[in-house]
């Protein structure tokens, strides 16, 4: 049975990935195991390993001997896309249900039930689905052929990229067949990891651990922390050097966008590639297809993204662990034999990556009084919740999450009660975040080591095969940068950062809740799309206004003139006065500025509102809703103002409540238009 069980395994592979094609060492091994031996395995293997050939070639064989279709759990749709790709190559019929094909999933569910689908992928938030559950896992879960929990490192609280809809996984086991085989399968798990993905996939659980060292890449890292405007001039000059195409890293959104936009200027074919882009299907084909010299990516492409020939990963700033910079350097060099790897960083990623950490999870104290409520046998929504204890819809949804995964709560039509059981423990989370920061000072380790950098990550891994210096790297090879700063191109970056594109404040249609402002949710005057000058703290303008506002208590005249080509560059002759959101903590700050930036226009200023009623900074409350009704006395129209179009001028914009309420008031004095105009638009705590 084993000879021809492994012939037709041999005759699969070589029809789908060519006549020469092979087993590497413990590929055929973990696929006897599964479909053989019904085993529960986890598979520990580098980047480009051939982890998804296992769990491809063994639903294969399963299928042929009529057993049921396999579930793959995959965290994200980038991945999933990739995966129901590769199936072709290896006769499976595979589909996926997600959020992006909803019109797909009553034929998709016919499809399973009539035994037509070989490999169904969804992601681990389907598992809570009530629908999914009912039309489809509630028929199936007994006869399910192979249960393949990919990337499995995110079912454990130590993983570094823990989600805690994998923990729904440990719900469904019970659920499955005595003898259903289980795959977990990942890159990058330290012994703590598999050790704790053991316990949680359950008895007899074997391991299949390989080396992590990957000889086809050549590491180097820029030691020094250095600026966005040298590391855009330096990111030019690689991508000169460097032939072939990649991957830039960078950590944030705006990043990726302000990084893309520089090098689109400096000729490059590159495109911005992250959570908020819409195209990210069609921007990974075209990278497959050579017809982008690289995507700026943040963490959305990583997982499974499959380009053989990629000759290059780049990180603009730090990544936040060892694991994932492991994760998403493996991208390259699968299919080719040298692939450049570099980082470099800048002396804000440490804030940029704590600020992560602590908005990972919800700070214990505040769970444990949302949990004590609930304890009284209340029942609440998640509004609710977002108002009673002052919560960002963000983390009363992560509140919300836990506490049903746990099994604490459960969910009813109108809203969420007890289930009857205790209290979790949480104080876990207290020591996650903890083992974050000790990741996140590994990182900054390897950025300065001086030894064999592929070793370092290895003994970071917990490599088990105690490997030796790859010989490749900056270290091994003692290599020096030979970058100079060229200081024409130092000044066109600054000059790029300055006057980038413009940054549009859009504006709010709707009340953050009825009757705090009007009965009506809707508003009936609505301020235009509005400017800001800068992104607050950024290497343009921003650190100007920082700078400005909490140290000198004055914007400089270099921001005056600034503000000024904005305003005339878009709203040219439409404005005709100029007034501001008045503050009662610097009463003379934002005045000051609104009527030297009405002179350089041309235009009257007039002090037109009043703060009358002094309110907690903006700040402290922490949704949409309070933050409106924090201010919604705050402020009066004074009498005789013009009803032509006005520029209303602040310092910052967060949630932009004052603007749009001021802006409202304003509107029903009869003035025509509202042009709102801020120096700084602050993004998360940046």
């Amino acid at each position: 049975m084993t000879d021809l069980l492994l012939s037709t395994a041999q005759t699969i592979l070589r029809d789908s990935l060519g006549d020469q094609a092979s087993f590497r060492e413990g590929q055929w091994e973990a696929i006897s195991s599964i479909v053989q031996n019904r085993q529960r395995l986890v598979v520990v293997q580098r980047t480009g390993w051939g982890k998804s050939l296992v769990y491809f070639i063994a639903t294969r064989l399963m299928r042929e001997q009529n057993r049921g279709l396999t579930i793959l759990i995959s965290p994200l749709l980038s991945l999933m896309r990739n995966q129901i790709e590769q199936t072709t190559k290896f006769g499976l019929l595979a589909t996926r249900i997600d959020s992006t094909n909803p019109d797909d999933h009553a034929s998709i569910e016919r499809a399973i039930l009539n035994n037509e689908i070989d490999l169904l992928l969804i992601s681990p938030e389907r598992l809570g689905n009530d629908k999914f559950r009912a039309n489809v896992w509630n028929h199936i879960h007994e006869k399910i052929g192979l249960l393949v929990v990919d990337e499995v490192h995110c079912i454990s609280d130590w993983g570094h990229d823990f989600r805690p809809d994998y923990r729904r996984v440990m719900n469904i086991l019970s659920e499955l067949s005595l003898d259903t085989p289980i795959l977990g399968t990942t890159a990058t798990a330290n012994t703590r990891v598999i050790e704790d993905v053991q316990s949680i996939l359950g008895e007899n659980v074997q391991v299949s651990r390989g080396s992590l060292m990957r000889d086809t890449l050549q590491l180097y890292t820029y030691p020094e922390p250095r600026s966005i405007a040298y590391r855009l001039v330096l990111l030019s000059h690689l991508l000169k050097s460097i032939k072939g195409t990649g991957i830039i890293y960078c950590t944030t959104i705006r990043d990726c966008e302000t990084v893309a936009q520089w090098l689109q200027t400096d000729g490059f074919e590159v495109e911005a590639y992250h959570s908020q882009v819409s195209n990210r299907e069609e921007l990974e084909n075209r990278l497959l297809k050579n017809d982008v010299r690289a995507l700026v990516a943040s963490v959305a492409l990583g997982m499974g993204f499959d380009k053989p020939d990629l000759s290059f990963v780049i990180h603009f700033q730090l990544p936040g662990s060892i694991i994932s910079y492991y994760q998403q350097i493996g991208r390259a060099g699968r299919g080719i034999d040298n692939a450049y790897i570099i980082l470099m960083h800048g002396k804000e990623d440490r804030d940029i990556q704590e600020y992560f950490i602590d908005n990972a999870f919800p700070r214990l104290d505040i769970i444990l009084q949302v949990a004590n409520e609930f304890d009284t046998d209340r029942i609440f929504s998640l509004a609710m919740l977002e108002n009673e204890f002052n919560l960002k819809r963000a983390t009363a949804n992560k509140i919300i999450q836990q506490l049903e995964i746990e099994g604490f709560i459960f969910k009813t039509s109108d809203g969420y009660r007890k289930t009857g059981q205790s209290i979790p423990n949480f104080v876990r989370w207290e020591q996650l975040t903890a083992k974050r920061y000790q990741e996140l000072d590994q990182m900054e380790a390897f950025i300065a080591s001086q030894g064999c950098l592929m070793q370092f990550l290895a003994d970071a891994l917990e490599d088990p095969t105690y490997p030796q210096q790859c010989g490749r790297c900056k270290g091994c090879r003692s290599l020096e940068s030979k970058f100079v700063l060229n200081q024409d191109d130092y000044e066109s970056v600054q000059k790029f950062l300055l006057e980038g594109d413009p940054i549009w404040i859009e504006a709010r249609k709707q009340w953050a809740g009825r009757n705090i402002i009007t009965p009506r949710a809707k508003l009936n005057h609505i301020n235009e799309a509005g400017l800001a000058l800068s992104f607050y703290n950024d290497d343009g303008w921003g650190k100007r206004v920082k700078n400005g506002k909490y140290n000198d208590n004055y914007f400089d005249d270099k921001l005056v003139d600034a503000s000024v080509d904005l305003i005339r560059t878009h709203w040219s002759d439409q404005i005709q006065w100029v007034t501001n959101i008045p503050s009662t903590r610097h009463p003379v700050l934002v005045p000051n500025f609104a009527k030297r930036l009405a002179n350089k226009l041309n235009l009257p200023y007039i002090d037109a509102i009043q703060c009358y009623n002094p309110y907690p900074e903006q700040k402290t409350r922490q949704n949409s809703q309070l933050k409106l009704q924090n201010i919604s006395d705050a402020f009066r129209i004074k009498s005789d103002i013009p009803h032509s179009p006005v520029l209303l001028v602040d310092d910052m914009i967060v949630s932009g409540w004052s603007l749009t309420l001021v802006g409202w008031l304003l509107r029903e004095q009869k003035v025509k238009q509202v042009f709102p105009f801020v120096l700084a638009m602050v993004v998360g705590n940046m």
